[in-house]
């Protein structure tokens, strides 16, 4: 596998493992280290990788193994226990749907938004802004931030359903 595929995995899997690490980490800060830190991994040990296996599966196996090491390190942090990991693998694989992922076709759909949509999703959800730090980053009027992240998540429930139906 050269530099350019796993690059093109690494984009198609990024939200689907950033996803994961915050269920596991909780903190959006240590979520994107881990994450940052599997890609490393994965790419540094990519001829391991079994060609008949999913690879985000592989990807969520290295992230919970840095995780594992993360509370190793910082041991006052609160840890999944097995079970709570084996119910959160399997709530993620849940999601998978052949080729793609579910958290791949929504990150496809979210270009598709409006800049002023978009906008309003990435404060909101990405930079986890609460309604009226959001608001102000975006200078609006919170009613009509709540308007645009009502009118985004229409916009992506439409654009999935018809990414599922066809």
């Amino acid at each position: 596998m050269d530099r350019s595929d796993f690059s093109d995995l690494v984009r198609r899997h990024h939200l689907g493992l950033l996803s994961y690490a915050r269920a596991l980490a909780g903190a959006e800060t240590t979520a994107r280290d881990l994450v940052q830190d599997a890609f490393v991994a994965a790419w540094q040990n990519v001829s391991r990788f079994d060609v008949t296996r999913d690879f985000a599966s592989w990807l969520r196996g290295i992230l919970r193994n840095k995780w594992r090491e993360h509370c190793r390190l910082h041991a006052r942090e609160t840890v999944l226990d097995e079970a709570a990991l084996t119910r959160l693998e399997e709530t993620m694989a849940v999601h998978r749907d052949g080729d793609g992922a579910l958290l791949d076709r929504l990150a496809d759909c979210r270009t598709k938004l409006p800049e002023p949509l978009a906008d309003a999703v990435r404060v909101y959800y990405d930079e986890e802004l609460d309604g009226d730090q959001a608001a102000t980053a975006l200078s609006l009027n919170p009613a009509t931030l709540r308007k645009r992240l009502e009118r985004a998540r229409e916009a992506l429930r439409e654009c999935l359903g018809r990414k599922s139906a066809g």
